[in-house]
């Protein structure tokens, strides 16, 4: 039962209207204002992400999910950033 709710809360992530959503990019993107991954956080649902070129294309991800990988990050997870 547990993943038909997260399937349902990643399919309203996806039809959530988002078109007043404020997105937010890293203070750390490239030069151009259009070289940048996007994030908005949508009310008790979780996190949605777009390319800030390809806004069309949207990534929904669960609370949890979001605030895991932001750890991973934040701790230098191996293959989270690559080369770096």
């Amino acid at each position: 039962m547990a993943d038909e709710t997260k399937m349902n809360t990643l399919k309203a992530l996806l039809a959530a209207d988002l078109s007043e959503a404020r997105w937010t990019k890293s203070d750390f993107s490239g030069g151009s204002p259009n070289d940048c991954l996007e994030v908005t956080a949508v009310e008790g649902l979780g996190y949605v992400l777009r390319h800030s070129v390809l806004t069309e294309h949207r990534i929904p991800l669960t609370t949890s999910e979001y605030e895991a990988y932001v750890k991973g990050v934040q701790a230098g997870q191996p293959g989270l950033m690559p080369n770096l």
